[in-house]
């Protein structure tokens, strides 16, 4: 079956500079007190994040695009590719770096933590640099969509 290459209208979302060049984020949701945090990340093409560890389950779907993910194994690096469409749940302790390929990746993200953190942001040999926390989210959003959390 011949696919079409679907194309998801982000034209109205209110986008932010996110950790990395070619990299932008609008949060959806912050839930403190239930540790949840719901975000869609834009890549540019071939704009990636840096390593980080997610401390948290993770749920994704690829509105458009593909997100590429780049993962630390006891073989080396593998690469896994998830077009558009696709839905996964995991993530939890996963070593890697996302991005997109020769297009714009759009991704809608949802991670729910049993702690406070995340997913910790890490140095080139994987030291630790940054835990980020479901409170560093719930301050993301009162500063950049306010109206959000008035409503």
């Amino acid at each position: 079956m011949n696919r079409l290459p679907h194309h998801f209208d982000d034209s109205q979302i209110e986008w932010h500079p996110f950790i990395t060049k070619g990299t932008w984020y609008r949060l959806l949701n912050v839930d403190v007190p239930g540790r949840k945090t719901d975000m869609l990340i834009k890549f540019e093409p071939h704009c990636e994040c840096m390593y980080h560890r997610h401390t948290a389950t993770t749920t994704t779907f690829v509105l458009q695009g593909e997100l590429r993910v780049r993962e630390q194994r006891a073989g080396g690096e593998q690469v896994k590719v998830k077009p558009a469409g696709n839905y996964s749940i995991g993530g939890l302790e996963e070593v890697h770096i996302e991005g997109a390929g020769d297009d714009t990746a759009i991704i809608f993200f949802s991670m729910q933590t049993e702690g406070e953190v995340i997913y910790e942001l890490l140095n080139p040999d994987l030291s630790l640099r940054k835990a980020i926390t479901v409170a560093d989210f719930e301050r993301d959003w009162r500063t950049h969509w306010p109206a959000d959390r008035a409503a």
